[in-house]
């Protein structure tokens, strides 16, 4: 094919609009969706409720309190949780046959396997409270796995004569990077939650004698 005649076949194909068209382009890549921060626990007042346990005798302040699951009858201890937050909540009021102290009770949530896995301690402290109770509150951290959501825990152990009071908050994050949400829910967990508890006054009979009560101290 001589170039002139070429030429001309090229001109046509520019003329007609026939030229060839370009290879298509890949798809851009799916951008992978942005998981949503985490909630901390409300802190208006007016978002808090309380869950008065009949069992215990006691009352329970809890934030967003209506959007709580709570299971105060199937399992020995009383169970709360709250979705949004991943949090849960144990507490468990006993009477026992000897004397205790705060040693002897954490020994008793220990043995129920209230305390798993590597920890490390942000706060250990002594207290007083609830009322009577003299109390260990600990604060730890679960240590961190590549990949695992980094949990923390609020304990009570609890003591008075022949009681024993346990509560354990438990509440999770999706990785370090949301630390500061974690920091939050503890603070909020271990000086209004479980500092909050309540007991009920005493019963009495006709002769002003208590009755009974396995979360207060007699």
């Amino acid at each position: 094919m001589s170039s002139r005649r070429c030429a001309i076949i090229a001109a046509l194909f520019v003329a007609t609009g026939c030229e060839a068209s370009a290879p298509p382009q890949p798809a851009a890549a799916p951008t992978p969706p942005v998981a949503p921060k985490p909630v901390a626990f409300a802190s208006s007042d007016a978002r808090w409720g309380k869950f008065h346990s009949k069992r215990f005798r006691l009352q329970l302040p809890l934030p967003d309190g209506k959007t709580w699951r709570i299971d105060d009858h199937s399992k020995e201890e009383l169970v709360a949780t709250h979705e949004a937050t991943h949090t849960r909540l144990r507490l468990l009021a006993t009477k026992e046959e000897e004397l205790v102290n705060r040693a002897k009770c954490e020994e008793r949530a220990r043995a129920r396997g209230w305390v798993t896995g590597e920890l490390t301690t942000v706060e250990d402290a002594v207290t007083v409270g609830p009322e009577a109770y003299d109390s260990r509150m600990w604060v730890a951290l679960a240590v961190a796995r590549p990949g695992a959501p980094l949990a923390g825990h609020v304990y009570l152990f609890g003591a008075f004569i022949r009681s024993c009071l346990l509560v354990h908050v438990t509440t999770d994050v999706p990785g370090a990077n949301d630390e500061d949400v974690l920091s939050a829910r503890l603070a909020v967990a271990r000086a209004r939650i479980v500092t909050g508890i309540r007991l009920d006054p005493p019963r009495t009979g006709d002769d002003g004698v208590p009755r009974e009560n396995a979360a207060r101290p007699r």
